[in-house]
């Protein structure tokens, strides 16, 4: 009798074992599962900073180009700072070029990289070295962000006597 309550206790041990590897079992498949979803999440959050880096980009391009061109001398100059797109003082009535003075969406603390020429701001970049995953459907002035191997290399600089160009782009957004 003794011995079959002994062989009855290591059965009811048995199962609890089981369960444990079960648990462990369970909490590996969700730990992969979550990986999978933190990776969709990066790539889609990396996904809408470019789509916006675009835009932002194509704001300052476009922004820089009517200051070019509004400019009242009959020789055309940059501007010298970026606030200078916000408040466009050369004119009796205050002229506003772009809304507001935008931050890079890959490194949100600072704002676009400002490329400049004879001490004038000419276009701006991204500060990102993440590599582009959108590889098509630029904009023809946008035909060298192709070979791009990183953000960075998306340089939104006017070109003189490209306004209309942009313009008429920006408004098929």
């Amino acid at each position: 009798m003794r011995l079959i309550n002994e062989q009855y206790r290591s059965l009811l041990r048995a199962p609890r074992g089981f369960s444990y590897i079960g648990v462990m079992v369970t909490l590996v498949i969700a730990a992969i599962g979550m990986q999978g979803a933190a990776v969709m999440w990066q790539q889609q959050t990396q996904r809408a900073n470019e789509a916006l880096l675009l835009e932002v980009g194509e704001a300052y391009r476009l922004a820089i180009g009517r200051y070019y061109e509004s400019t009242p001398q009959p020789v055309k100059q940059y501007p010298l700072t970026l606030s200078e797109l916000t408040e466009d003082k050369r004119f009796p009535v205050l002229k506003r070029h772009l809304r507001r003075v935008y931050a890079d969406p890959f490194a949100t603390k600072q704002g676009m990289v400002t490329i400049v020429r004879d001490g004038r701001i000419i276009g701006v970049h991204s500060q990102s070295l993440q590599v582009p995953i959108r590889s098509t459907g630029y904009q023809e002035f946008q035909s060298s962000f192709k070979s791009a191997k990183h953000y960075r290399d998306w340089q939104f600089i006017y070109e003189p006597n490209t306004l209309a160009d942009l313009e008429e782009a920006w408004s098929k957004r």
